[in-house]
């Protein structure tokens, strides 16, 4: 029993441990991510309020925790403040430009954005009353380009193809891959771009671990042992490509919801057999190649199906009453199995498995002591199945 045992544990250790190395994917170093991240040029105005320098400082940190680089450029003196803000944002190479600057009212603070990409200045007064003014002045700047790009995006949503609705054609720049990014939620909620597909439950490689429960229809359990399945599927629901093409989620040749998945499954141990001439310990254990299907419901629950076939193998251990000799004897069947059961999403990439499996093995182990039956197994073999799935 313990040399099956170890193995198991052993394949169980290994594959988790890939899955935990994963997780984390590499990241760059700051001075890499500065080198590639866009700029938002900040015109300094008003440098001896002291309000307006503390919403300045709360927008550059804003604006950093989004990922842009910030570029800190002195108002010149003279001229409109759109002006300075054109000729700052195009001498840094920024898609945008912001500055803050108090009102002739006093009690107001003016918001000043200028995006290269939609060629547009926005400008909204706010209050400035309060010790949490300058924070809301901040996050109403964020708010403000965000507004203006998200404009060039319903452009372009609504032109036709070929259409001149591009802000670069327009006299704009491109819009740089990180600040598509950073727009995606505000795309998404405005129903300007599609939403991600979801990546199905099986996609790509998967470990899971878990318990298993046998009962044999013939008497033998029941009996509870460890199992440790390894999978491996199509991508993003309805994203394989016609002819087998690979879903978003690396599946190779295999429909949406589809997967490969071997089990493991035991040592399973239970109850001994009893007869009039003593008792009988079992001790089982499975290994199948099962095709598996996720009914994706679009639902945290999706039912799961599967078929396959493999070997089970069980052995037996007499411990009769005298003056009956011990004596153990095991069987090697070859097992067709059908199964059932269902899927609930933990994460994107984690779920619990619950299902059911009728095992059929061919020859059909049976149990005797003395001549005495005592059970059967594999006709039909019931084998439940709860298991954590991790994808890395």
């Amino acid at each position: 029993m313990r040399s099956l045992a170890l193995p198991i544990w052993l394949l169980l250790a290994a594959a988790l441990t890939p899955a935990r190395a994963g997780a984390a994917p590499p990241t760059a170093s700051p001075r890499e991510a500065a080198a590639t991240a866009s700029r938002v040029a900040l015109v300094e105005v008003d440098a001896d309020d002291a309000l307006v320098r503390e919403a300045a400082t709360r927008l550059r940190a804003e604006l950093g925790a989004a990922g842009f680089e910030v570029v800190h450029i002195p108002r010149p003196p003279g001229g409109e403040l759109r002006a300075a803000l054109d000729r700052a944002a195009e001498e840094a190479g920024a898609f945008a430009a912001a500055a803050i600057s108090r009102s002739r009212a006093g009690a107001t603070a003016d918001l000043w954005i200028v995006d290269r990409v939609t060629q547009k200045t926005v400008v909204r007064t706010v209050e400035v009353a309060g010790a949490a003014a300058p924070s809301v002045m901040a996050v109403r700047a964020v708010e403000l380009l965000q507004a203006s790009l998200l404009e060039a995006n319903l452009l372009a949503a609504r032109s036709p193809p070929g259409g001149a609705a591009s802000a670069a054609g327009a006299g704009g720049v491109d819009v740089p891959d990180d600040v598509e990014r950073w727009m995606e939620p505000a795309r998404r909620q405005a129903g300007v771009a599609p939403a991600a597909p979801r990546v199905g439950m099986f996609a790509g490689f998967g470990v899971e671990a878990g318990v298993t429960a046998l009962l044999s229809a013939g008497g033998i359990g029941p009996a509870l042992g460890p199992a440790l399945r390894l999978s491996y599927g199509a991508g993003a629901d309805g994203g394989a490509a016609a002819g087998g093409g690979a879903g978003a989620g690396g599946g190779v040749g295999l429909p949406s919801g589809l997967a490969a998945r071997l089990t493991f499954a035991g040592p399973a141990l239970g109850p001994a057999l009893e007869g009039e001439l003593g008792t009988v310990s079992v001790r089982q254990e499975m290994a199948l190649l099962e095709v598996v299907w996720a009914l994706e419901t679009g639902g945290a629950v999706s039912p799961v199906l599967s078929a396959g076939v493999g070997g089970v193998h069980l052995f037996i251990s007499g411990d009769p009453l005298p003056p009956l000799r011990s004596a153990t004897g095991e069987v090697w069947s070859i097992a067709a199995a059908l199964g059932a059961g269902a899927g609930v999403r933990v994460t994107d990439r984690a779920a619990l498995l619950v299902d059911v499996h009728a095992i059929f093995a061919q020859p059909r182990a049976v149990v005797t002591l003395g001549g005495e039956r005592l059970g059967t197994a594999g006709r039909p073999t019931f084998a439940g199945f709860v298991g954590l799935l991790v994808r890395p």
